[in-house]
This record gives structure tokens, C-alpha cells and sequence, in this order.
């Protein structure tokens, strides 16, 4: 990793936070607000917005064809990636740990159904059918969607996931994409109720995200 990149990675908890606390929706009142009043114990692994953060309702490309999100959140909860599958090193290190998490979760707290989304900011390189080979090598279970550049800046603007494609040439291969490292926890709603920043530590999420869920006690 370069001194850059590893600058980076340092800095991207504490953007985060700054990003989290500086855009936040208009706070609903405790009877509507799950999150109303709640103060995580540890913000550097879990940090809540003062209300969810609803996604909008736009059409990705999924494996098996367009999908729409309020479809690809229904009924489930989701632990959203963003980043690419050209990614080096941050992408792989992060979706490892994710496929230690997802078990973990679905072992530790069976009465919520689990998953994760991989959402590629790429598109131009990353079709569905790439993603779907570059996402089982760490789990078959991980759901890889990417999109249009539209559909793609809303869902990454709802949560506040920043990104940017580094500059080339119309049909170039080879260039690189900033992005921030942190997952996104999405309820069955499809709203944004929790960020987890990087670097991320796999037993501390799976802790902090059930006693996270139990004491917020979401709809």
C-alpha cells in the first residue's frame, strides 16, 4: 500500500464521521424515530445518523437483470459495500472481512435475514457477470449490483458514500477510483440506520450491530 492510499485509509473514519454528523436528515420525534436519543458506545466501529436515511427507489443491474432497490432491500438486512473489483487492495481486504461477518451474523442473531450488497461504482468496466465471478471468490452468498452513473449518485448520495473515478481516456482499462471503505447498515425499509467506517474489525461489528439493533428496536 502507498503512503498516499495508506493516508487515505487513516483519514476516511474521521471524513466519515464529519460527513455523518455534518448531513443529516430532519430528526423525526422517538414514537416515528428508531434512532431517536441514541448514542453508540463505540463511534469509530458504529456510528448512527440522528434519523434514518431512506435510499431512493432506483433501478441497478443485478446478475440476474435490472432490479430495483426497494426490491433489493425488502425483508432483508443489509450490510452495503461500495468500491470496484479493479480495486488493488482495499475492495478484497473489505469483502474478506465481510465474508467472515455475514456468517457471523446470520449465526448470531438467525432471527433477521442477512445479506450483502456489493455495489460497484465502475460500470464501465464491471458487468454484472464479472461482478457475480469477482464476488463469489469470497462468498456465493453476496449480492453484487452496479448500475448507471444516475442510479449509482443517488443510492451513494442518500448515504453519504463518496467516490471518485480517476481521470482517462473514452475506452481506457487501466485507472483507479477513490472511495471511502465504510459498510452501511440498511434495514428492511431500505433506510440507512448505521455506519460502520473503516478499518473495521470483524468481532466488534458482529458484537456492536445486534446490541445495536436491540436497543434501537427498528420497525
Amino acid at each position: 500500500m502507498t503512503n498516499t492510499m495508506l493516508l487515505r485509509v487513516l483519514l476516511l473514519p474521521f471524513v466519515l464521521v464529519l460527513l455523518l454528523a455534518g448531513c443529516q436528515p430532519d430528526a423525526e420525534n422517538a414514537e416515528t424515530n428508531p434512532l431517536a436519543g441514541y448514542e453508540s458506545p463505540d463511534p469509530l466501529v458504529l456510528r448512527a445518523p440522528e434519523a434514518p436515511m431512506p435510499v431512493p427507489d432506483v433501478r441497478l443491474e443485478g446478475v440476474d437483470g435490472p432490479i430495483d432497490t426497494a426490491s433489493l432491500f425488502a425483508g432483508r438486512w443489509t450490510l452495503l459495500y461500495v468500491g470496484y473489483s479493479y480495486c488493488p487492495d482495499i475492495c478484497p481486504t473489505e469483502l474478506g472481512q465481510l465474508s467472515q461477518i455475514l456468517p457471523a451474523l446470520q449465526e448470531n442473531s438467525p432471527q433477521f435475514d442477512w445479506q450483502v450488497v456489493f455495489l460497484s461504482v465502475d460500470p464501465e468496466r464491471d458487468t454484472p457477470a464479472h461482478l457475480e465471478k469477482y464476488t463469489a471468490f469470497f462468498s456465493e452468498e453476496f449480492v453484487p449490483v452496479t448500475g448507471s452513473r444516475e442510479a449509482i449518485d443517488a443510492v451513494t448520495g442518500a448515504v453519504k458514500a463518496g467516490y471518485r473515478i480517476g481521470k482517462h481516456a473514452p475506452g481506457e482499462r487501466r485507472y483507479s477510483v477513490d472511495h471511502d471503505t465504510g459498510f452501511r447498515l440498511i434495514d428492511p425499509q431500505g433506510r440507512m440506520l448505521a455506519l460502520l467506517p473503516g478499518p473495521h474489525d470483524p468481532d466488534r461489528i458482529v458484537t456492536m450491530i445486534p446490541s445495536f439493533l436491540s436497543e434501537v428496536s427498528p420497525e
